[in-house]
C-alpha cells in the first residue's frame, strides 16, 4: 500500500514540474515575441514601467 502511495505522490510532483516548465517556456516565448514585434526599446520601456509600478 505504501508503495502505491509513493507512486501517486511522485507522479503528481512530475505533473507539477512539467506544468511549471511549460509555463516558463510560454513566458520566455512571449518575451521573445514582444521583442521581435515591438523592438528592444519598447520592450525595455514596458519592463521598466512594470518594475517602477511594483516598487
Amino acid at each position: 500500500m505504501a508503495g502505491s502511495m509513493a507512486k501517486v505522490a511522485s507522479s503528481r510532483g512530475s505533473f507539477w514540474n512539467w506544468g511549471a516548465g511549460i509555463a516558463a517556456l510560454l513566458v520566455i516565448c512571449a518575451a521573445i515575441g514582444l521583442w521581435a514585434r515591438h523592438g528592444a526599446t519598447v520592450f525595455f520601456d514596458m519592463l521598466t514601467a512594470g518594475l517602477a509600478y511594483c516598487l
